[in-house]
């Protein structure tokens, strides 16, 4: 790897380290666990089974639970950087 481009990197993943770099992910993750919870049922990556079951009138399947797994992460991550203040 160039040097140029290591340092970069460097740069970037220490900043995401920080309280603010884990609160920019932990909203990112929330955002993105959303979007996969309240859109239609597709396949996710071409490798998780495409199931789909009927859950209170919605549709679930893998991309909802994916969905679940960011938002629920997600919020942890926001929780646990707004209290490192």
């Amino acid at each position: 790897m160039d040097n140029k481009v290591k340092k970069m990197y460097d740069k970037m993943c220490y900043w995401f380290s920080g309280n603010k770099g884990q609160c920019v992910a932990g909203l990112l993750s929330v955002v993105g666990g959303l979007h996969l919870l309240l859109t239609e049922a597709q396949p996710v990556l071409g490798f998780l089974p495409a199931f789909s079951m009927s859950v209170g009138g919605m549709t679930v399947g893998a991309q909802q639970l994916v969905g679940l797994g960011l938002l629920v992460s997600g919020v942890c991550v926001v929780g646990a950087c707004r209290n490192m203040r």
